[in-house]
């Protein structure tokens, strides 16, 4: 009986010690995802161009790059924050029948447009399922993103004396906008792989992409 208990505490000792081993470090990861909530959902409406005046624009997107820091404050919990940042480049242009009659239809420049964002949130990440290196975890976070942007008319449409637009305001050839909105992030499916130091790759939605992966270090 005697062997039984002490077996029995050696045991729960054990699980207790293996169940919080990694309660108090803490994890440090950067990395990058592509089709974030900003490039898809928010659109881009710049102040000198209507829906309708509006043809088609040329876009570049930086993809959003993220940094995070987390507590494990049980062995498969953590909580942290995260941060964020992309930027986001454009022509702005639509068809013109420039000589008239239907013919020589050609695609003018109206403008250019540059955009910042950078959000910080909140962020929990819990492992449902670990075996030796690999394992596999969810994140969920809410914060909010800061937004710059500025939209500029090319010099030959802003010489040009069109009215629409120009005249609106005042032939301001610069326009600066600055805004801030929540946004989240969810990933049900996630993926890393090794000890200290892991390879991670995610599947969601949200400001850090449908497709994210990096590096973290926990210490």
């Amino acid at each position: 009986m005697r062997k039984i208990f002490l077996s029995a505490i050696f045991l729960w000792l054990f699980f207790q010690y293996a169940s919080g081993q990694d309660k108090g470090k803490i994890e440090v990861s950067v990395g990058s995802g592509v089709w974030s909530s900003d490039e898809l959902f928010d659109g881009y409406s710049p102040g000198f161009l209507s829906q309708s005046f509006r043809i088609y624009t040329n876009d570049r997107f930086s993809g959003a790059f993220c940094a995070t820091v987390k507590y494990f404050v049980k062995k498969r919990v953590s909580v942290g924050i995260a941060f964020a940042y992309e930027n986001e480049s454009g022509d702005w242009r639509r068809y013109d029948d420039v000589y008239g009659g239907g013919f020589g239809w050609e695609a003018i420049q109206l403008g250019t447009y540059k955009r910042q964002a950078f959000t910080v949130a909140p962020e929990v990440c819990a492992t449902y399922f670990e075996k030796d290196i690999a394992r596999l975890y969810f994140t969920a976070s809410i914060g909010i993103t800061f937004r710059n942007e500025v939209d500029k008319y090319s010099d030959a449409y802003y010489a040009s004396q069109y009215n629409n637009g120009v005249n609106i305001l005042g032939k301001n050839q610069e326009l600066n906008k600055n805004g801030n909105h929540f946004n989240l992030y969810y990933s049900p499916f996630g993926i890393s792989v090794g000890r200290s130091f892991r390879w991670f790759a995610e599947v969601g939605i949200g400001y850090k992409g449908i497709l994210n992966t990096g590096f973290s270090y926990k210490f």
